[in-house]
């Protein structure tokens, strides 16, 4: 027991170390030892073992007051690779990360609305091989890769249970797409993807407890809470598309009636534009807002009221230091935003409205791969 313990104290302080060169590099080893308490020795030795791994390097020497130069090290930003993909009922996306969190490649690829859960594995798995060889990027480099889309997963053992936007039930997605590409895979859901990218890259950096909302073909809200995604029992905390606001309207794909998503979601918003004019997509109702036609300044008015009875609830469940807002519905009409804000203020809190920043998402259409990249190597990266 007590070499089992020394064996994890070392591995813990061999991650602590490379955690300080990833976040503070170019540092010393002085410094190093100063920061994390360690002796100059043990430093020597971590950053000797980490060198020969190929996780840090030296880099050119600089004064360091009276005397001698100190040498500093830095992190190997392509010691490892890892893989984010983001499926959508339109569109999937596939990117390669460095180690520091560097997209490499992105491709967005076409999915049709037709297409199996067969088909739309394959494309992937063509599609990633074909960006490691064109980038020259070593297999044995790549860690693994991680998965984000619509629906309620199973996280634990990589299956999604259900997905109404993909048309999916039970699907093995991690095991199935282990067996084509030979990656280990990580299946969630995407706005908890998301999350990690804001926490560790985006909005929500340096602080300790944030939500992130996505409004666009469904909604759904992620949540972080003392450094650590929340995910509840089932790995369904956060899914406030299926929270009841009318008890008496609209029928949901769920079975319910009056879910927040049937008044909120892109296909819900074009469903009840489509008994005023005959509209091919959500961009011609955002058009009619900027054309200022009735009907859908009135339509967006109600999805901004019930966005915002949204975000006060979550606020007084969770009472975060950031809420982050982010989907389409932001970055096709930004103007959209200013509604948002006044109708906040008029519908949260205050004792909670005082104390939080409402934020919108920065990483755009790169949040979910990002954040799966980030959460393939957290979950996947073992130093021994």
């Amino acid at each position: 027991m007590e070499k089992q313990d020394q064996l994890l104290m070392k591995k813990q302080n061999k991650n602590l170390v490379l955690d300080m060169i990833k976040g503070r590099g170019p540092i010393s080893r002085t410094e190093i030892a100063k920061n994390t308490g360690m002796s100059p020795t043990s430093i020597s030795r971590i950053v000797n073992e980490l060198h020969v791994q190929g996780f840090v390097r030296e880099t050119e020497l600089v004064t360091s007051g009276v005397g001698r130069k100190a040498v500093l090290v830095d992190v190997e930003k392509d010691v490892l690779f890892t893989i984010g993909i983001e499926i959508d009922k339109s569109n999937i996306k596939i990117a390669i990360v460095n180690y520091i969190g560097d997209i490499v490649v992105l491709k967005e690829i076409h999915r049709d609305h037709s297409e199996n859960y067969e088909e739309t594995l394959s494309k992937i798995a063509v599609n990633v091989q074909n960006m490691i060889e064109q980038n020259g990027i070593l297999n044995e480099k790549i860690i693994g890769m991680a998965v984000g889309l619509p629906g309620y997963i199973d996280y634990k053992n990589g299956v999604v249970k259900l997905s109404d936007q993909l048309f999916w039930k039970e699907k093995t997605l991690a095991e199935d797409l282990k067996r084509i590409t030979t990656f280990d895979v990580i299946v969630d859901n995407e706005l908890k993807m998301k999350i990690i990218s804001e926490y560790f890259l985006g909005r929500a950096k340096d602080v300790k407890n944030a939500v992130l909302v996505g409004v666009g073909t469904g909604i759904g809200s992620a949540i972080i809470l003392n450094g650590e995604i929340y995910r509840g029992e089932s790995n369904n905390a956060g899914e406030i598309g299926h929270t009841v606001i009318d008890p008496t309207g609209n029928v949901c794909n769920c079975g319910k009636i009056g879910c927040l998503a049937t008044y909120i979601s892109e296909g819900a918003i074009l469903a009840d534009s489509r008994k005023v004019k005959d509209l091919d997509s959500i961009d011609d109702v955002y058009e009619a807002f900027r054309l200022k036609e009735q009907w859908a300044i009135n339509l967006l008015d109600r999805t901004t009221t019930y966005i915002s009875l949204a975000i006060s609830n979550i606020l007084c469940l969770y009472n975060p230091e950031v809420i982050i807002l982010s989907g389409n519905l932001f970055e096709k009409l930004p103007e959209i935003k200013e509604v948002i804000e006044k109708k906040f203020e008029i519908y949260t809190w205050e004792p909670v409205r005082e104390t939080v920043k409402l934020v919108y998402s920065q990483l755009n259409t790169q949040g979910v791969v990002l954040g799966g990249a980030i959460q393939a190597q957290n979950t996947l990266l073992d130093l021994d």
